[in-house]
């Protein structure tokens, strides 16, 4: 399965879990029930600002929530920082460089230097595909977690 359909599939579990609807998520981040209904019914992919609200909401990582991971861990997380910050220390921690990230994982260049220089941010399948290339998690990606 995909990242959205692996969302929507436990989003959707977790709002059932704790009993509550789309609005009560909706109203509970302060998003709009429309924006939630769209992730449950896979037309749109939350942003990592979005799912990483998701996750705290549910005490839950965002490996979870993305299907990555089948348990949920009782963990503190950290908030997350600027992603450019994020990309740099990935890079210096995994002694990688950045052409070797982006020539040799069929991301484009440009959309690289967008993330590394702050001007966005990726998108979740190029979070996920981040978290495979360093092999770690998505929450240590976006630096909400030290593993």
């Amino acid at each position: 399965m995909d990242n959205l359909t692996n969302f929507a599939e436990n989003l959707n579990d977790m709002l059932i879990e704790r009993g509550i609807n789309s609005k009560n998520l909706a109203d509970a981040l302060g998003m709009g029930n429309a924006t939630i209904s769209r992730y449950l019914n896979k037309e749109r992919s939350p942003s990592i600002e979005c799912l990483v609200k998701i996750a705290d909401f549910f005490n839950c990582s965002t490996d979870y929530l993305l299907g990555l991971d089948d348990e949920i861990k009782n963990t503190d997380f950290m908030p997350c920082p600027p992603f450019a910050e994020r990309l740099t220390f990935l890079l210096n921690y995994f002694k990688r460089s950045a052409s070797s990230v982006y020539k040799n994982e069929n991301i484009s260049k440009a959309r690289f230097y967008v993330w590394k220089n702050g001007v966005g941010m990726p998108n979740i399948d190029n979070i996920v595909k981040l978290a495979q290339i360093f092999d770690c998690s998505v929450d240590f990606v976006i630096g909400r977690s030290n593993s």
